[in-house]
């Protein structure tokens, strides 16, 4: 078993998935080792769990707040979108694909974030920079949504 530490060193793309209030504390301990890391960012903040920083990410953007928790990590907001029960039963379903939403400021790490997507058995969408990462976070239009590629850009496009 390795550390935090180790784990962020080992790879290229760190996917994290803790409650939201955890996020300041892991820039302040692992945010250098996270900078120029493509970061999955699962996260989503929930008031009964992280208090005023889910204030924040709502009034911020959860993918702003997010990259002002982790300066200089690549960070590309994905399977943020639904319960991970979703996530299990629906991987490689007949027919078409589920979509996963995409969000990110970095075309590569898009590029990344896409591939493990499909290599989860999903199709990437990408909907736009951090900023538009608040169109899939609870609560949200394109949250919850069990989607074909298809369906999720159509929506999506007309939350522009």
């Amino acid at each position: 078993m390795s550390t935090v530490a180790e784990a962020i060193a080992f790879g290229d793309v760190v996917f994290i998935a803790v409650p939201y209030a955890a996020y300041p504390q892991i820039g302040k301990d692992y945010g250098s080792a996270l900078a120029g890391k493509v970061v999955l960012d699962a996260g989503n903040a929930t008031a009964a769990r992280d208090g005023e920083l889910s204030v924040e990410a709502k009034e911020e953007g959860i993918g702003v707040t997010s990259a002002k928790y982790l300066p200089g990590a690549r960070i590309v907001r994905a399977f943020n979108s639904m319960a991970y029960r979703y996530f299990v039963s629906e991987a490689n379903r007949a027919g078409d694909r589920m979509a996963i939403p995409l969000a990110g400021d970095d075309k590569d790490a898009l590029a990344v974030a896409s591939t493990l997507v499909h290599d989860a058995g999903f199709d990437a969408v990408v909907i736009g920079p951090l900023a538009r990462a608040k169109d899939f976070a609870q609560g949200n239009p394109l949250y919850g949504k069990q989607l074909t590629a298809e369906e999720m850009r159509k929506q999506a496009d007309a939350l522009k």
